[in-house]
């Protein structure tokens, strides 16, 4: 079976119980901890994806990493070990966010800009966003980047809208040529 396939599976039960036990929104707060945490913190994923570390080892580590967590967390990250999937407690985190984000109707997009934007500038692109997918919320990342020279580059669902200056510059050059 496929890493995304029982992630995937991993994610849908446990925003099955949250929405169940009323706590979503605590336990998306906790995923996106173990989330964020996994990805700034290569030795916990090495850990995570040790065979020579034993299943309890793993177990306390994680209990008393993210002991601040709701209990349904806690319960959650024990099975997610006693059924030896600690290897795709990320995704499970990413496959979580993502169907979390769906629900909820956030989109996430990625700008880049070649100057810091203000807030204005910031709500008119979100509000493009918004209008272009379909959903009430998005949830902008800003990045600096000097070598666009100008304008933006926006990420958002799968697509990809250049409207910087160096990629109107390098059009101009190959028409040119």
């Amino acid at each position: 079976m496929s890493e995304i396939r029982i992630a995937s599976r991993y994610a849908k039960s446990l925003i099955g119980l949250a929405t169940e036990q009323g706590v979503l929104d605590t336990v998306y707060e906790g995923v996106q901890t173990i989330y964020d945490t996994a990805i700034n913190s290569p030795d916990l994923v090495a850990m995570l994806n040790s065979p020579l570390v034993k299943a309890d080892t793993k177990n306390s580590i994680l209990m008393s990493v993210f002991k601040n967590s709701t209990p349904l967390m806690q319960v959650f990250l024990k099975k997610v070990i006693s059924a030896r999937r600690e290897k795709y407690l990320v995704e499970i985190a990413n496959q979580f966010i993502a169907i979390y984000n769906n629900q909820k109707g956030i989109a996430k997009a990625i700008v880049t800009a070649a100057s810091p934007l203000d807030e204005a500038s910031l709500d008119q692109i979100k509000a493009y966003i918004s209008k272009k997918i379909n959903k009430p919320h998005v949830q902008l990342v800003v990045k600096i980047n000097a070598d666009i020279i100008g304008g933006l580059v926006i990420h958002y669902d799968d697509k990809l809208l250049d409207m910087s200056i160096k990629s109107e510059l390098n059009k101009l050059k190959q028409q040119l040529n």
